[in-house]
């Protein structure tokens, strides 16, 4: 496992004039910088300590971050609580505040799900902060690519109990149906929760996020990217389908597109040393 060598909080203020903090963890020292942007409600915990010693084991120095509206970052509510006052745009300068905070002038930027969307998002934006892209398990926001199942689109919409053992209960329910099917297992599904819970989740906060995504079609934008790019996507992926990973890596200049079989739309521990390899070799390589 890799506990994080240090923890600490970025501050920038929006163009609002709301103070945002970043919470972060430095999780190892190594030669290439690796910035982890995590997806939908999930908070640094979510790339778990066995997944970030598998990049560390491969040289790679990384850093994962509490989005804001999760974790211990802030929370960004407007004057209806489950109100976007915030979009992708917002959630890439948090990025790049954590970069700044680390002491970083750029770095390869690995985003899961939402993550790559905001990491897709910084590097259009923000080329100059950004080594390269790895979009994993994400899409470029052209809905008619990566549709979720019906019954994965009903599940991400569902609002989980607010007690305990009913939040992990409507977690374990739902990420079954997108979870990678052969490598299913609800006591590590469990763990994870409860680890994810503890470290702080908010569903309204999830919420925001959301609508903070909706409406964010970035294709034009990718078109135009100079910085190198490899797309990961899992063939099993219920959630965002693999027509989100194929269209993201038609649209980016020479990306690279690594479609793992039996993938769904999670990281479970038989895919960690598969995905490390992907990321590091992409990244160790100068892309």
């Amino acid at each position: 496992m890799s506990q994080p060598i240090r923890t600490g909080v970025a501050t920038r203020t929006d163009d609002r004039g709301r103070e945002i903090s970043l919470a972060y963890d430095v999780m190892s020292e190594g030669t290439h910088p690796v910035l982890l942007v995590n997806g939908l409600g999930s908070n640094r915990v979510a790339f778990q300590e066995g997944f970030c010693a598998e990049l560390a084991a491969r040289d790679l120095a990384v850093v994962r971050f509490d989005n804001r509206d999760t974790g211990h970052s802030s929370r960004v509510v407007g004057d209806r609580p489950l109100e976007a006052t915030y979009d992708l745009g917002d959630m890439a300068l948090d990025a790049i505040a954590v970069l700044d905070a680390v002491g970083w002038s750029s770095a390869h930027v690995v985003g899961q799900s939402m993550g790559g969307m905001i990491a897709q998002q910084l590097a259009i934006a923000h080329p100059d902060r950004i080594s390269s892209l790895t979009s994993f398990m994400s899409s470029t926001g052209n809905r008619e690519y990566g549709k979720p199942t019906t019954e994965a689109a009903e599940a991400l919409l569902s609002r989980p109990p607010d007690d305990h053992e009913g939040w992990i209960a409507h977690r374990l329910q739902t990420e079954r149906i997108w979870a990678s099917p052969d490598l299913w297992d609800p006591a590590w599904v469990r763990a994870k929760a409860e680890s994810m819970l503890a470290h702080g989740v908010d569903d309204d906060g999830t919420a925001r996020q959301y609508r903070a995504l909706l409406g964010n079609d970035r294709e034009d934008g990718l078109r135009r990217l100079t910085v190198p790019a490899l797309v990961i996507h899992g063939t099993a992926d219920t959630l965002l389908t693999p027509s989100g990973g194929r269209r993201t890596a038609e649209l980016i200049p020479d990306a690279r597109l690594v479609e793992v079989e039996g993938l769904g739309h999670d990281l479970p521990p038989g895919m960690w040393a598969r995905i490390a390899d992907e990321i590091a070799g992409f990244v160790s390589s100068g892309g």
